[in-house]
């Protein structure tokens, strides 16, 4: 089937012709781009016209990060509880949120919620006293703002096997109060025993939560994205969705590397994953990446990223993979041609990447795959620099900047990025924001200071950049002749107002492969 689209002002992110009134679009893909009359001239007899009335198009969006099923199964299954709710609200919305959460072999329905606000509490920290009392019998837990930390109550411990002689381990601990007595509440890695006896949801659950987030994807014009946890549930569900045609999303699934909170499976089961991965390739899931966590979250109270110190060298204390492993791991990887992104939330974490990445680059040569330094808020300058030396994409997640009381404004140097010649993606890190919409963090990429960047630039980081840092730009992030017909049809001209309307812009038509898989009712 043939369709052109007409009377649009199509921005097409190349540069050789960056605007065009009209597309025309054979089996999925471009096959011309130009005027209307041009399209006219050589659409065949049988063409569908849809005008477009004047509306700005461009490229669809690329995602850099988010979790298609944590977010789905959030919103779809899970308690949303009220930002900074205290511990009263919470329990109230526990109780009304008609949860249906995973249930274990022994009959035991999990509650799981999120995120608490740990402020919110008041003077004393999160405890476990006050879901113990309203839920004495059914295990509940609870993800915090960061997702990274979380909170049990007694009954989540007992099953879990965790009491008072637990020790912590090295990546992560669970808090005890004054008389030692665990409070509930554990960071980081601390979370995995808990986590480990959480059950996966019925494999339909997460089949509708990933198709759910694909849907709302669309809603914000989204076309491509990175899955930066891609666990075997999430796999399973995006292979079933693909091979029942109904998978209208590009992923680059990064598969996690022994991390068993983000992966809910042993290292041992994500190694085989990684080894196994062939498995998961279907004709819109390309399952060759890898995610790693380096350090932990930059945000209060627990402030778990990894710094540097005074005397400029890395705070290793917060470093969750030793520098030995770390650069086997990467060099492993590296020789596979596997794009590996790091996650990396201090200007000490980007810097141990960076080395781990250089000592790679000596192995094994310079032509391997462009690794990726995840959140890449936070920078030091004398690093900047090394990002196109080693070929590595800065990854700018979560888009949050735009946000004062998230207190980032100093970080995102998006500015400096690109003036040191780096390639810069952006990613919504959806499950920390309430939607995957872009549109006010490009916005907040405009009116960030001395960092801010201009549209074109803003909008080739969301469109062609996503596309080269997943090994695409040959065949989507532009609209050119012969590549996929992914674009997005918008309710204002990004070009035409003023820069603080550009975060409500809205999306009017998603198009994934010629077809309109979203118009809003």
């Amino acid at each position: 089937m043939t369709t052109a689209f007409i009377n649009g002002k199509f921005y097409t992110v190349n540069p050789d012709q960056p605007w065009a009134e009209a597309l025309l679009v054979e089996e999925g893909r471009i096959r011309a781009v130009g005027s209307e009359d041009e399209v006219r001239s050589i659409a065949p007899r049988d063409t569908e016209f849809v005008d477009l009335e004047g509306r700005m198009a461009m490229p669809g969006i690329h995602d850099a990060h988010l979790h298609l099923l944590f977010s789905g199964l959030k919103f779809k299954f899970e308690a949303r509880l009220t930002s900074a709710a205290d511990a009263h609200r919470i329990i109230e919305e526990l109780r009304s949120c008609h949860c249906q959460g995973p249930i274990d072999s022994e009959g035991n329905e999990w509650l799981i919620g999120g995120e608490y606000f740990p402020d919110s509490f008041g003077k004393e920290p999160p405890s476990r006293d006050f879901l113990d009392e309203a839920f004495p019998d059914q295990p509940v837990f609870l993800y915090d703002y960061s997702i990274h930390h979380g909170l049990a109550n007694s009954r989540a411990l007992q099953l879990a096997g965790v009491d008072e002689s637990i020790e912590d381990s090295a990546g992560g601990r669970l808090v005890r109060d004054a008389t030692g007595r665990l409070t509930g509440e554990m960071v980081e890695q601390g979370r995995w025993p808990v986590l480990r006896a959480i059950p996966d949801y019925p494999e339909r659950s997460a089949v509708d939560a990933v198709a759910w987030a694909v849907s709302m994807c669309h809603k914000y014009g989204i076309t491509s994205v990175q899955e930066a946890s891609a666990n075997p549930q999430t796999l399973r569900a995006l292979r079933t969705l693909d091979e029942d045609g109904s998978m209208a999303l590009r992923v680059a699934a990064h598969l996690v590397w022994r991390e068993e909170g983000f992966g809910g499976a042993s290292r041992e089961q994500l190694d085989r994953l990684i080894e196994d991965r062939d498995v998961w390739r279907t004709p819109h899931v390309d399952p060759g990446f890898i995610k790693i966590w380096l350090d932990g979250a930059p945000l209060p109270p627990h402030m778990t990223q990894a710094n540097l110190t005074e005397q400029n060298t890395v705070d290793a204390s917060k470093i969750l993979v030793p520098r030995d492993e770390l650069v086997r791991a990467v060099t492993d990887f590296d020789a596979q041609g596997l794009t590996v992104k790091i996650h990396c939330a201090g200007e000490g974490a980007v810097r141990t990447a960076l080395d781990a990445i250089a000592e790679v680059r000596s192995r094994n040569g310079s032509d391997g795959p462009a690794h990726e330094v995840a959140h890449a808020g936070f920078i030091s300058d004398q690093d900047y620099d090394r990002l196109p030396e080693l070929n590595v994409t800065a990854e700018m997640s979560p888009a949050l900047w735009h946000i004062p009381e998230y207190g980032l404004q100093s970080g995102f140097k998006f500015n400096s990025v690109l003036r040191h010649g780096a390639t810069m993606t952006v990613g919504s890190d959806w499950i920390i924001t309430e939607n995957p919409n872009l549109f006010p963090g490009l916005q907040g990429m405009l009116e960030h200071g001395v960092e801010s960047i201009d549209l074109p630039r803003a909008i080739h980081a969301v469109t062609l950049a996503g596309a080269k840092a997943v090994n695409r730009a040959g065949h989507q992030g532009s609209l050119e002749a012969g590549k996929t017909a992914d674009f997005i049809v918008l309710d204002r001209n990004l070009f035409e107002v003023p820069v603080q309307e550009i975060g409500g812009t809205e999306v009017l038509r998603t198009v994934f492969e010629g077809r309109t898989v979203y118009q809003p009712n």
